[in-house]
């Protein structure tokens, strides 16, 4: 679905295209949950984590309202 959605949303796509997703951000603590609130693709706050059948691994984020899914290599 978010590839759908930034095939719609051209702006956003184009923002995010240029946008540095990996920050050089210099932080008050060594805190892995404030790293990560900041970071995009780190999880923040993941809640939960279900396997199916054919492997997949689907993991619920609370805090970036997502759910990650993952195949089995």
């Amino acid at each position: 679905w978010a590839e759908a959605f930034l095939e719609i949303n051209l702006e956003e796509a184009a923002a995010r295209a240029r946008a540095n997703m990996e920050p050089e951000i210099k932080f008050f603590n060594d805190d892995p949950h404030e790293e990560s609130s900041h970071i995009e693709k780190y999880f923040w706050a993941p809640t939960s984590l279900k396997l199916d059948s054919e492997g997949r691994m689907y993991v619920t984020e609370s805090n970036r309202h997502r759910v990650q899914i993952y195949d089995k290599a």
